[in-house]
């Protein structure tokens, strides 16, 4: 899957966004604030689908710290969030009155998740009608900020697949859009560079899972073409990545940062990464046959998608190898 087209609403630094006819590399011009803030409406949509997600933003935010709790109530998909600190998130919003941010999203989808779709239409007949045109969903989300600020109401305002709209929350949403929106969440993540990558690669070389290892010969092939035998190893306090048997610090910083950038491309599961700088990789994530990722988002110098511009939507195709 892939998002095809974006809307941003709301946030203090990118008060209004809007890019379309997007492609599988959308490089944000930049660095500013306003094209950070477009890594924060991305996270925001998926959010709203993915507690795992939504954690990492608050703390991306700096509404908590590391160590630092956020309770997060789910049904299952998140609907509030809660922390200590009141006084960041004012920071956040454009128009401290209304406290609302609003994303919205049109997210084409893969072959097996159109085809699981297609399956679960045989009990709901207007999605046999929304999926005959194309796989394309349609979700808005929309996130509201207390008078405290210290907890976020978030919520999935409207779905739409094919021109058909169908019930978002509560009971009135059905099981088989609830798994959608779940699977959709899955699929994206953003890069941090402080994560624990070294135990991702070592968890991925040691499971049993079948599709967990196969990730992780992609890592190393991946990174084994610019930075030889790159392994995971065990040591008392978690993991450590190896290149030919030496702390990959050894290789520099940039390698360092490549070698990251490709973990979490390879082993998160996630076929949208945003990564927030120039891509390391010049195309390899996205453009190979066997790329790991569907789209990225990346901010660079003279980037095609300018979120300085409100003058009109930004329409971006980059599609690698092959188009659509």
């Amino acid at each position: 899957m892939y998002v095809r087209s974006l809307t941003i609403e709301g946030l203090s630094d990118l008060p209004r966004f809007k890019a379309e006819s997007l492609g599988r590399e959308v490089v944000i011009h930049g660095p500013s604030p306003a094209a950070s803030a477009v890594g924060d409406g991305l996270s925001l949509l998926f959010g709203a689908l993915n507690e795992s997600v939504l954690r990492d933003l608050i703390q991306r935010w700096g509404l908590i710290q590391a160590g630092e709790e956020v309770e997060i109530e789910t049904t299952p998909l998140p609907i509030q969030a809660s922390w200590a600190d009141r006084m960041g998130a004012q920071a956040l919003i454009t128009d401290i009155s209304k406290r609302r941010i609003r994303v919205a999203a049109d997210i084409e989808l893969d072959p097996l998740m159109a085809a699981d779709l297609r399956a679960a239409a045989a009990g709901e007949p207007r999605l046999a009608v929304g999926l005959g045109t194309a796989p394309l969903v349609q979700v808005e989300v929309s996130a509201f900020f207390a008078a405290s600020w210290d907890v976020l109401s978030i919520s999935v305002q409207t779905v739409v697949i094919g021109g058909e709209r169908f019930p978002s929350q509560g009971p009135e949403r059905a099981p088989w859009l609830t798994r959608l929106l779940q699977r959709l969440g899955e699929r994206y993540a953003s890069h941090d560079e402080s994560g624990l990558h070294a135990e991702r690669t070592l968890a991925a070389m040691i499971s049993r899972a079948p599709t967990e290892h196969e990730a992780y010969n992609r890592w190393v092939s991946l990174v084994g073409s610019c930075a030889g035998t790159v392994r995971p190893a065990k040591r008392e306090s978690g993991a450590i990545l190896l290149a030919e048997n030496r702390p990959i610090a050894r290789l520099g910083f940039g390698m360092v940062e490549k070698i990251h950038v490709a973990t979490t491309a390879t082993l998160s599961g996630a076929d949208v990464l945003w990564l927030g700088q120039p891509d390391p990789w010049g195309s390899q994530l996205t453009a190979a046959d066997d790329a790991p990722l569907e789209q990225l988002w990346t901010i660079a110098v003279g980037g095609d998608v300018n979120p300085a511009d409100t003058t009109h939507p930004r329409s971006v195709l980059h599609f690698g190898v092959s188009e659509e």
